[in-house]
């Protein structure tokens, strides 16, 4: 929409040269995939300029980000920083557990599940086998659910692998509210936990991870897990940058938007994405981190600035629910979508799964489209 304006000039910060297809990551954990794609192929038809670092500071006084010891200024400003992983101060949980943010988390899954699984089978003591075959996961979101169903299919694979026997491995999902899939509905959540049930995932609600160890993950209920592992998927920050640069902070670390998602500190700076309180003005509550919600900003936000340098009056964002997808592990995903007739339409196991890949492929297409490059990523 810029094209048509080169006065103006578009610049694009991030800390690496990829992006990443964040909603599947869980699947790069436990199958190996590439889910990253250059982000110089996705501008190069583009009149965008790209920084490769992180936003140390951003003065919005003075309408000035630095990267590094770089400084830039901006007329509009889109924060866009994405999450990290909220350890909750946590006695040992940092150093003990691995997280699920990035594509080198993901690989370091992948590498892990395959150590604990060539250390058990050569080990001889059936109780220190167990734990090495013990894998908890910290968090009953989204990300969490997704990862423990993957992991049932991956863990099978390795200790055929291994020759060990299948009954060996157990996947444990630990969630401290009081059920898993919080800000999920009940059907989809009760098909979920029918479906990993089946697949002999133990789940424990309203249980709070209290101190991590070599020795173990101590629970709330006084349960020690002797688990060889801990996948952390229990809560998101924003980067200490935003609040250290003055913006209004809201639950979680979160910047504070109005409903043009707008900071409620500086007009002519946004947020969106996972940094971004936006209240849904239907529910008054919070939007969630979601990845359709994430797009539904952006695209807004671009149409927002757009008007801005046109004196245009700006759209308020109002969050649309497409529907929600729960993948589970090869070829089974629990689902629903919003049909114009129906309220919802909701599907189960293979299904599903090909809307899933569907959901994925159509946000690569739409990123060749941006680029004007349909060479495949």
């Amino acid at each position: 929409m810029f094209r048509r304006l080169p006065q103006y000039k578009i610049h694009l910060i991030d800390k690496y040269p990829f992006h990443t297809l964040k909603t599947q990551l869980h699947e790069a954990a436990v199958h190996k995939r590439g889910v990253t794609i250059d982000i110089g192929r996705i501008i190069r038809s583009q009149r965008i300029a790209f920084h490769l670092g992180s936003a140390t500071a951003i003065d919005l006084r003075e309408k000035t980000i630095l990267i590094g010891d770089q400084p830039i200024q901006f007329q509009f400003l889109v924060v866009a920083l994405g999450s990290q992983t909220n350890f909750h101060n946590i006695t040992g949980l940092e150093q003990h557990a691995l997280t699920l943010q990035s594509a080198s988390d993901a690989e370091k899954i992948y590498q892990h599940i395959s150590v604990m699984c060539a250390k058990a089978s050569s080990e001889p003591d059936p109780i220190a086998r167990a734990r090495l075959l013990r894998f908890a996961v910290g968090g009953g979101g989204l990300s969490g659910i997704e990862l423990a169903g993957e992991l049932v299919d991956h863990i099978s694979q390795s200790v055929s692998d291994y020759h060990l026997s299948a009954n060996d491995p157990e996947v444990i999902v630990v969630e401290a509210e009081n059920d898993i899939l919080p800000a999920s509905g009940t059907e989809l959540r009760e098909q979920v936990k029918r479906r990993l049930i089946e697949k002999g995932v133990r789940l424990l609600p309203r249980t709070r991870v209290v101190e991590v160890s070599s020795a173990g993950v101590t629970l709330s209920t006084g349960e020690v897990l002797r688990a060889g592992t801990l996948i952390w998927t229990g809560g998101i920050r924003v980067a200490d940058v935003a609040k250290e640069s003055g913006f209004s902070i809201g639950q979680s670390g979160r910047i504070v938007v109005n409903e043009y998602l707008q900071s409620a500190t500086q007009p002519s700076v946004y947020a969106i994405g996972d940094n971004a309180l936006a209240i849904n003005p239907e529910t008054g509550n919070p939007v969630p981190a979601a990845a359709q919600f994430a797009l539904q900003q952006g695209r807004l936000v671009a149409d927002n600035i757009h008007s801005a340098v046109l004196g245009k009056p700006q759209r308020r964002y109002v969050p649309k629910v497409w529907g929600e997808v729960v993948s589970l592990g090869r070829h089974l995903a629990v689902a629903w979508v919003a049909l114009p007739i129906l309220r919802k339409l909701a599907f189960v196991g293979f299904i599903a799964s090909l809307l899933k890949a569907a959901i994925a492929e159509k946000h690569i297409i739409l990123l060749k489209k941006e680029s004007r490059n349909w060479i495949s990523y």
